[in-house]
């Protein structure tokens, strides 16, 4: 039998912890440990540029300096402008970075080197070195997945 005097007591508790979890709404997306591991952080995009982008990609025999050698040029001041709802050359289909979207991001596809299964070419990138770690690939595509936020 149930006790209507304790059940009456519990009540405000129970309707604070109820009002307290929809206060929180959905759990928040977030990244991969960022690729030098030091902390759980979500992927940003200054992660990103300092990890991955500039490092990576961004060099003289490839897509960086004035008049980068490969379009588009990812300089840390220039990438995101470069590649963010940007159509992509190689596929029409597709953006470069569609925010929120990593199957819909031609970027993503060209470092799994599965550009030829969404209609682009070329070679996996980077081209001439190996490709991302698992810790830079998913950090690229929880970013994406975050919104592709500056």
């Amino acid at each position: 039998m149930i006790d209507l005097r304790r059940a009456h007591r519990a009540a405000p508790a129970a309707i604070a912890l109820v009002a307290i979890l929809a206060a929180c709404g959905e759990e928040p997306r977030v990244g991969a440990r960022n690729p030098r591991g030091t902390s759980a952080e979500p992927a940003t995009y200054e992660g990103i540029t300092q990890d991955v982008m500039v490092p990576r990609c961004a060099t003289a025999a490839c897509h960086g300096g004035a008049s980068p050698v490969s379009f588009p040029g990812l300089d840390a001041a220039a990438w995101y402008d470069a590649t963010v709802a940007v159509p992509s050359q190689q596929c029409a289909a597709l953006n470069l970075v569609e925010p929120g979207d990593p199957e819909r991001s031609y970027l993503v596809h060209k470092l799994r080197g599965s550009q030829g299964l969404v209609g682009g070419g070329g070679a996996r990138m980077p081209m001439g070195d190996a490709p991302l770690d698992d810790a830079e690939q998913s950090a690229i595509e929880a970013w994406i997945t975050n919104g592709a936020n500056r």
